[in-house]
């Protein structure tokens, strides 16, 4: 029961943040702007999507293989398609990670195994996005006239170093709460960490991957940018873009909906970006993801018709097999 009424929460603030986020901008002049889009823009976006997933794929891949596991490349590219139509149908990135851990078990990778590598796979992007984010601070901060602004940035900053700080007490904490349950699956999961850590050459890998996917999304909003005539330049969605995303990666709405288009309406009307503008950018990306999302769920339904034929074929051999 609380499961589903987390479900329709999600449900209900995305569409009440897309309401808010239309209701406040001409979406005539959004529409206009859309329809204005080249087709070589869209296509060029969704072809560095794609190219994104495989640098997702790699960074699986390599992960995997610093928790002892090795993977074919096609096979965490299997992982990371399936993970991505999931998490832009389900009302989360969190139903997207399911599928990809059962995608990893499919391989013989351990339950277990499988499910710290996406979780792994998870924080190395959020690093990746994180380090950016702190990275345009000193650049962005000035630009930034609201208080509430600038203490959402604040507090963002803060709320990273507190995490970190939380991780490295989990080491030292006393030895009767080691006997938490709870927190013997986090020591657990800190260990492994630690031991990827202490691999320079696959943290570098990693980190740079992750960093180099994070570049790539500011480079797919720059590219839709130009398409729909916006003035605004690379540096300025190297400025503004991260944090926006940063932001719709919340698990509070679907898919990022709502989340995304409040924040860039907020953070590009700072440059003069007309509201009807910034609209038409989020949607174009949020479409383009969906776009690329859309071979995962063919992949998903083939190998699922896939399974159920080698199933169908061996309860035949069985029973042609069987006594006469």
């Amino acid at each position: 029961m609380k499961k589903y009424v987390l479900l329709l929460l999600k449900i209900g603030l995305s569409a009440g943040l897309v309401w808010y986020a239309f209701s406040r901008i001409d979406l005539s002049s959004a529409w206009r702007t859309i329809k204005a889009i080249p087709a070589t823009s869209v296509v060029l976006a969704v072809a560095l999507l794609f190219f994104q997933m495989l640098l997702s794929a790699l960074r699986v891949q390599e992960l995997l293989l610093l928790l002892g596991r090795r993977v074919r490349v096609v096979a965490a590219l299997d992982v990371v398609m399936i993970g991505a139509f999931f998490s832009q149908t389900f009302i989360s990135f969190m139903g997207g990670d399911v599928m990809r851990v059962w995608r990893l078990t499919r391989t013989g990778t351990p339950l277990g195994l499988a499910a710290k590598g996406v979780l792994f796979d998870r924080i190395a992007g959020f690093a990746g996005q994180i380090a950016i984010v702190l990275g345009i601070m000193p650049w962005l901060f000035p630009l930034v006239e609201s208080p509430e602004m600038r203490a959402g940035l604040v507090f963002i900053a803060l709320g990273v170093l507190a995490a970190f700080g939380a991780l490295f007490l989990l080491r030292r904490m006393p030895k009767a709460l080691v006997q938490v349950r709870a927190l013997q699956v986090l020591l657990d999961i800190a260990a492994d960490g630690l031991r990827i850590s202490r691999s320079v050459r696959g943290t570098i890998t990693v980190f740079g991957l992750s960093v180099g996917i994070q570049l790539l999304n500011v480079l797919i909003l720059f590219v839709l940018a130009t398409g729909l005539a916006m003035h605004v330049g690379f540096g300025d969605c190297l400025v503004f873009m991260p944090i926006v995303l940063f932001l719709s990666m919340l698990p509070i709405s679907v898919a990022g909906w709502g989340v995304r288009e409040g924040a860039m309406v907020a953070a590009l009307s700072i440059i003069g970006v007309p509201a009807h503008e910034s609209l038409a950018l989020s949607i174009c990306f949020g479409l383009c993801l969906i776009g690329v999302s859309l071979p995962g769920g063919l992949l998903w339904f083939w190998s699922r018709r896939q399974n159920a034929d080698r199933e169908t074929a061996s309860a035949n051999t069985a029973a042609g097999s069987g006594p006469v």
